[in-house]
């Protein structure tokens, strides 16, 4: 049994080691024929080249300058012109190529650069025809074409292109003897590593069978494991095809691979190809519905930072058009109505400041956008009255999805439509409403835009209680200036009448002295 065992392992040794040097010796002389055969297909291709260049120098080159100038001669058809002018732009090109491609062959070019001269020469010849037809001199014109310069040129490539060819021709020939060589060769050596191989074909399928078994084992338990950590489609298992459970391991990565990639570019849209409702359950834990949570996570922190970058920049932007009009009540008002209703894609909107004399508190439009004029005809609200007036005592925000019957309508081209959204939003400075502003959309207002709102709200209250101390304070400082110049006037008519009051009593004492003195002269 020993010794069974140990011939098995040994002959499995032999046959490996066999299978391994012939493989090897193929690969050697495949690689080595490999490169005859690329080697020898290259200098075929560069010979047919070649000869293709050089056949084409009377084909194409040759006979379009004539075929051009003739016919432009006869017509003055500057089209029929064209392949003459195309043909000369090339030649020179046409000839280099041929050149470099005989250089690298060892081929005496100077017969090449001869017949170079001669296109030259006649393409010189057919220009001179051209301007000999450009002058109407059709007896000239046609003197030229009886010389029949291009049968030269031909002749004189019959000398020089046909000794090419044929040169071409015998190299080509050597090398499809090599390429031919090659493939048989390649040939011999399949055939007898067939030979070879067929005795271990029992053996080999013996062995594939056994590890066949092995491995839809492995594949049931990789097809598991792939719908339990990764991906289940919630559809039945079927491990008996390797390449589709590997195929869908690999897709399955993959599309791990590109939506990770997405989220992490901010691409929060990205979707888990066949993920849905009904195998949703089943990927709760998996790498699918783990990615899916993430990005609805990303997606709502994305969504947030957004809202929050936009209400930031809202609020620098309205804070800079408070501090720039917090001096005139009624350019503060207009702009920042304006730029409110605008920033917030809403169509209309209506600014009311509180206004209090004395013991009577009501308020007054102040400053609107885009309303119609019949809505606001009156612009005084007494507390309590209306939609404004009541969310002035109650303090809070107003919105309305369903507005009153004629409440408001938003005009445009297309005439007069109701609006889907009307907030109203008491501005509040200290706990103190200064203000309520009033916005009509056409659709719905978000959270974050209604948040929006109430804080710039505060901005406006605190510079309408700015305002207010500072009309308090200019009141204060005019009464106070009134009392001042009242009492300086009261100042200098005391100091008059006193004055006037010391020149009495002098006169007086002057009059005692001289009665005084009357009495004294008596006695």
């Amino acid at each position: 049994m020993q010794l069974l065992s140990f011939i098995k392992k040994r002959s499995i040794s032999a046959v490996v080691s066999i299978v391994s040097l012939l493989l090897i010796t193929n690969a050697v002389l495949i690689y080595h024929n490999k490169n005859i055969m690329v080697r020898n297909a290259a200098i075929i291709r560069k010979s047919d080249e070649i000869t293709g260049n050089v056949n084409g120098l009377v084909v194409e080159l040759l006979h379009n300058l004539e075929m051009g100038i003739r016919g432009y001669g006869v017509t003055k058809d500057v089209n029929l012109l064209g392949p003459t002018l195309d043909a000369i732009k090339v030649v020179d090109n046409r000839f280099d190529n041929i050149k470099t491609a005989l250089d690298s062959q060892q081929y005496d070019v100077v017969p090449l650069e001869n017949l170079r001269k001669a296109y030259h020469d006649y393409m010189d010849f057919v220009l001179e025809m051209k301007k000999a037809a450009d002058l109407d001199s059709m007896q000239r014109f046609k003197a030229m074409m009886k010389e029949d310069r291009g049968l030269q040129v031909f002749l004189k490539w019959v000398d020089t292109g046909i000794k090419i060819m044929d040169y071409e021709k015998g190299i080509k020939a050597e090398a499809n003897i090599e390429y031919q060589s090659a493939v048989n060769n390649n040939l011999y050596l399949q055939a007898f590593i067939l030979l070879i191989g067929l005795p271990t074909l029992g053996f080999v399928i013996y062995k594939i069978q056994n590890d066949d078994r092995q491995r839809q084992l492995l594949l049931m338990k990789l097809e598991e494991n792939n719908r339990k950590y990764i991906f289940d489609p919630g559809t039945a298992i079927e491990a008996t095809n390797p390449e589709e459970v590997i195929g869908n391991s690999i897709v399955n990565l993959q599309q791990a691979n590109e939506f990770i990639e997405n989220i992490a570019e901010g691409k929060y849209t990205a979707e888990w190809t066949g993920l849905n409702d009904a195998n949703e359950a089943l990927n709760k834990t998996s790498l699918a519905g783990r990615l899916t949570n993430m990005r609805a996570q990303l997606k709502q922190m994305k969504r947030e930072e957004e809202r929050r970058l936009w209400t930031n920049e809202g609020l620098n932007g309205f804070s800079e058009i408070v501090r720039n009009n917090q001096s005139n009540l009624m350019e503060l008002s207009n702009s920042a109505i304006r730029f409110l209703t605008q920033y917030l894609g809403a169509q209309q909107g209506g600014l009311f400041v509180l206004r209090e004399e004395g013991e009577d508190s009501y308020l007054e439009l102040a400053a609107c956008y885009a309303f119609d004029r019949k809505k606001f005809m009156e612009r005084r609200i007494d507390i309590g009255v209306g939609l404004i007036g009541q969310a002035y005592l109650e303090g809070e925000t107003t919105l309305l999805t369903k507005l009153p019957q004629g409440y408001t309508y938003i005009t445009s081209g297309m005439g007069e439509a109701t609006p889907g959204c009307l907030v109203i939003v008491p501005m509040k400075y200290n706990d103190k409403i200064e203000a309520i502003i009033e916005i009509a959309s056409l659709e719905k207002l978000e959270d974050h835009q209604i948040s929006f709102l109430e804080k710039a709200g505060e901005f406006i209250a605190s510079a309408l209680q700015s305002v207010r101390t500072t009309e308090k304070m200019q009141q204060l400082l005019s009464v106070s200036q009134r009392q001042t110049e009242e009492m300086r006037a009261t100042e200098e008519e005391l100091r008059q009448n006193l004055e006037e009051l010391q020149a009495t009593q002098e006169a007086m004492i002057r009059k005692q002295e001289e009665l005084n003195n009357m009495r004294g002269e008596d006695r």
